[in-house]
């Protein structure tokens, strides 16, 4: 007879507090849909825009260099940077390919449009994929740099190595630091 009335107390106990939390939720709800002032006090102080969904393309001398979708964006205009969530940039190369990079996270420097990007970050182009945790882009060299641990991967190789630079105009792709690779005898030159 105890154990019973012990259960329902725990059940009624359990009852009361999903309703009472339903209540609170629901009354919060209501309170920032009607009072929006309340959501702005939620974002980033130092934000001087914070925007959901972004797409951006950069141009020079009307030729597309790069072109980025993010998550969420949140400009600081003082520290002259964005901040990005799960950026996706696609850099375009003058033969036609591109390399299409995804991360978790990334800032752009708005007086210099360099680019970093961080977190599980992955790339690839037509013929290869590579990944790492940073990418830096440089604007002024068209470089993407990775100064963390790189694994490159083709069809038939696979590529390690400390660091890595590319060249987005030439297509060289400079390796340092512990460079180890397997080659399969089907790699076509």
């Amino acid at each position: 007879m105890k154990s019973r009335r012990l259960i329902q107390g725990v059940l009624l106990s359990i009852v009361a507090l999903v309703l009472a939390g339903t209540i609170i939720v629901f009354i919060g709800y209501r309170r920032i849909t009607r009072n929006p002032e309340v959501l702005l006090d939620l974002v980033n102080d130092e934000a001087d825009m914070q925007l959901n969904k972004i797409r951006q393309t950069a141009m020079k001398n009307g030729i597309r260099e790069w072109r980025l979708e993010a998550d969420s964006a949140t400009l600081l205009e003082k520290k002259k940077t964005m901040l990005l969530a799960n950026p996706e940039v696609e850099f375009f190369m003058d033969d036609g390919d591109h390399v299409h990079l995804t991360a978790e996270q990334g800032t752009i420097y708005t007086d210099s449009r360099r680019i970093e990007v961080s977190g599980k970050v992955s790339a690839n182009t037509s013929l290869y994929r590579f990944q790492t945790d940073a990418v830096d882009y440089d604007p002024a060299a068209r470089e993407l740099r990775a100064d963390t641990p790189v694994t490159l991967s083709g069809e038939s190789f696979t590529l390690n190595a400390d660091t890595m630079t590319m060249n987005l105009e030439t297509r060289i792709t400079r390796f340092e630091g512990s460079v180890e690779g397997v080659i399969s005898e089907d790699l076509q030159l």
